[in-house]
This record gives C-alpha cells, sequence and structure tokens, in this order.
C-alpha cells in the first residue's frame, strides 16, 4: 500500500493481531508512517510493507521519522472525519498535544466517557503510559493539550461472550505495558485503578438507554484492571533476575 501524505507516524497497539490489526492499519492509510507496537512479542506473521514494529513502550517515537506521532489501539474504530481533523491539527505545528476523545461500545450499549487521553503530539520525546484505568496515552509533554473534535470507538464485545473472549488479549497486552513501566502498584494502587476505570463507565454519557448493559461494562472495565495487574506480576515473576541483583 502506497504510504499516505501527513506527515504522521500512526501506531496501533496490537492485541489480537490478524484481520482486526489489519483493518486498524487501514483506518490511518493516510498516514506517511504507520507501525505496529507489539508489548507481548506474540504477534506472528509477515508484516504489511513499509510498517515497522517494536514492543518497547517507551520508544514509540523511534519508530519512524515523521514530526507528529498519532497512538491507537488495535480494536479501535477510527472514523474517516478522523484524518481531517489529524491534518488540520498538524498544520498548526508547534508542540501542543491533542486529546481525542474514546468512547466505548460494550454489550449492545455506546457509552461516551467524559475524559480524553492525548494521542496526537510531536513525536520527539513522545512515550506511551497507561493512565489511570489503564487507558493507552502519550506522555513526554506539557500539559492536557486541546481536544480534537471527532474521536474513536473502542469495540469490547457485543455479548458477554465477545466481551470475554475480548478481555484475554487486552489485559495481555497492557499487563506487558504495565511490565515494561516495572512500577508494580501495590493493593491500593490496583484497587484505585479498578475503581476509576469503573467510575469512568459509570458516569459516562450514553447516547441511548444504557440500563444494565451499562452496569455489565462497568465490572468489565474493572475486572479488566485487576486481571491486567496479575498478568503483570506473572510477566514479572517469570523475568529472570540481573546478575546486579544477585550480587
Amino acid at each position: 500500500m502506497t504510504p499516505g501524505t501527513l506527515p504522521v507516524l500512526a501506531v496501533v497497539i496490537a492485541t489480537r493481531g490478524g484481520r482486526s490489526l489489519a483493518t486498524a492499519l487501514d483506518a490511518v492509510a493516510w498516514a506517511s508512517e504507520r507501525a505496529i507496537l507489539d508489548p507481548t512479542g506474540d504477534l506472528g506473521g509477515e508484516l504489511p510493507p513499509g510498517v515497522a514494529l517494536g514492543r518497547d513502550a517507551a520508544r514509540i517515537d523511534a519508530l519512524g521519522g515523521a514530526p507528529w506521532l498519532l497512538v491507537l489501539a488495535e480494536h479501535e474504530v477510527v472514523p474517516p472525519l478522523l484524518r481531517d481533523h489529524v491534518a488540520r491539527a498538524v498544520e498548526q505545528g508547534g508542540a501542543m498535544a491533542w486529546r481525542i476523545g474514546v468512547e466505548v461500545e460494550m454489550l449492545g450499549v455506546r457509552l461516551v466517557p467524559r475524559d480524553a487521553p492525548v494521542r496526537l503530539a510531536p513525536r520527539a520525546g513522545s512515550r506511551l503510559v497507561l493512565a489511570r484505568g489503564l487507558v493507552p496515552e502519550v506522555a513526554g509533554h506539557q500539559g492536557r493539550g486541546q481536544r480534537l473534535g471527532v474521536g474513536v470507538r473502542a469495540m469490547h464485545g457485543a455479548s458477554v461472550e465477545e466481551a470475554v473472549d475480548a478481555l484475554g488479549p487486552e489485559s495481555r497486552a497492557l499487563a506487558a505495558l504495565l511490565a515494561q513501566a516495572g512500577r508494580p502498584a501495590g493493593v491500593s494502587g490496583i484497587s484505585l485503578c479498578s475503581m476509576t476505570a469503573a467510575a469512568r463507565l459509570l458516569v459516562a454519557r450514553a447516547p441511548a438507554r444504557a440500563g444494565l448493559a451499562r452496569w455489565g461494562a462497568v465490572v468489565f472495565a474493572g475486572y479488566r484492571v485487576v486481571l491486567t495487574h496479575t498478568r503483570a506480576w506473572e510477566r514479572r515473576q517469570a523475568q529472570p533476575v540481573p546478575l546486579r541483583d544477585v550480587a
């Protein structure tokens, strides 16, 4: 595929791979550079032509040379209008970071959280972090920046069965990012993070009546945090101890 013209490095965080990842990459074909962040190292198969691969969240700025960085997750649906909004933001230039709203679609209900993580920023010095509630966000720049007029939609499963299936790969990818950060949260930190993730959906706006589906999404959000931290602990336990720590 011919690279796009916008001076943006679009990085997609991989979870499942396959068709889902290919669709996510196609959605940002307008970017001059595209890359995949595979924190688990489980991604198999050949990469699309011209697509870079990285595993270190702290070095995503090294995956390309475009002056701007856009970070998305594989399960986030990108509307066509995002291209125009990103283009206008890039044209303004400067060192400003931009926030992009992430709606949540799960169990047949759409929820619109009030917060919006930083997802578009100057590439130099950028790194990927997990904000409270384990929402991926670009760090390394001052201030929260402005909010783009269009957002993306995170798809977490239309049914309970689909939500459970999605929970596994999502939590593994997030756990790998947490393990890379190397800072265990502790029981109180995990509890706070879980409550933050649940509260984020509990107070989110619902364009249509949510009913019990909202509570189901809230429960899944809190459990995702606990499961992710547990898997991050397992990854840390499996890592060999550095020699300098043994001596």
